[in-house]
This record gives structure tokens, sequence and C-alpha cells, in this order.
């Protein structure tokens, strides 16, 4: 039994607070099942040593963008954790720049489902990633 649309955004709005994602402006631009768009514009929190966006917080802000593509194409009972993440970084991203972050569903499985994001500044990819989700029994919450 699939998700009920309320539910889904109910969820969307729990991962958008959590404090990391809050702290870089992680917002939810447009979703379908096996599709998502984030944004974040790269403020003065993002920036590494080299004053571009730190690597790792493009990173975090891969994830929730590919569970945002998964989520709703899982049934109601359960839910995905990031199992394996292998991320490129293809070039800096610039300070203050509008970063569009587009994730994609490859496959899913019973046990495993296989996603995409990237992340894009200006057009420009910056980063590809690819992700393993295990499906697992969804959380009470």
């Amino acid at each position: 039994m699939q998700r009920p649309p309320h539910e889904i955004d109910a969820f969307f709005d729990r991962i958008l607070n959590v404090r990391a994602h809050r702290l870089h402006g992680l917002e939810l631009v447009s979703w379908s099942p096996g599709q998502s768009t984030l944004a974040f514009t790269a403020g003065e929190e993002s920036l590494g040593p080299t004053d571009s966006v730190h690597g790792g917080v493009v990173s975090l802000l891969l994830e929730p963008t590919a569970l945002f593509a998964l989520f709703p194409m899982l049934p109601a009972d359960r839910y995905a954790v990031t199992a394996d993440i292998h991320v490129q970084l293809l070039r800096p991203v610039r300070p203050h720049a509008r970063v569009t972050l587009e994730g994609r569903v490859l496959r899913v499985g019973s046990q495993l489902a296989f996603c995409e994001a990237s992340a894009r500044d200006d057009g420009r990819l910056c980063a590809s990633a690819r992700l393993t989700k295990a499906i697992v029994a969804a959380p009470s919450v």
C-alpha cells in the first residue's frame, strides 16, 4: 500500500527540518515518485578553507535528495537507509551560488534501491553521487 500525499509531505517536512539541512537552507523544489529536485544557497556556513563550498556539505545534501526521490515509491510500512554512497566532486561550487540538487531512482528491489543524485551550480555539474539504500521496516514515529 502506497502512502497518501499528506504523509509524504509530512515526512519531507521532517527531513527538511533536520538541523544540518536547516543550517544550509535546504529546500524542496519539486518531487514525483522516482525524481526529486531540491536546492540551497551556498552561504558562509557552507564554505571550506578554499572559500568554495566544502565537499562534505554537498555530499550531506545529496543524500536527502536521493531519499526524496525514493520515499514516495516505498510501501507505507517501509523506509530506506543509506547502505553505501559514492560521491564524485567534479568542480567547486561557488560561494553564494544557488545550487540545484536532483535525485533519481534507478531501481527498487525488495531489499535494496539504487539511486543517483547530482549538484549543479548555474547549470554546471559539480558533483554526482550513486547511493544504495537498504529498504527496512518503517520506524514508528
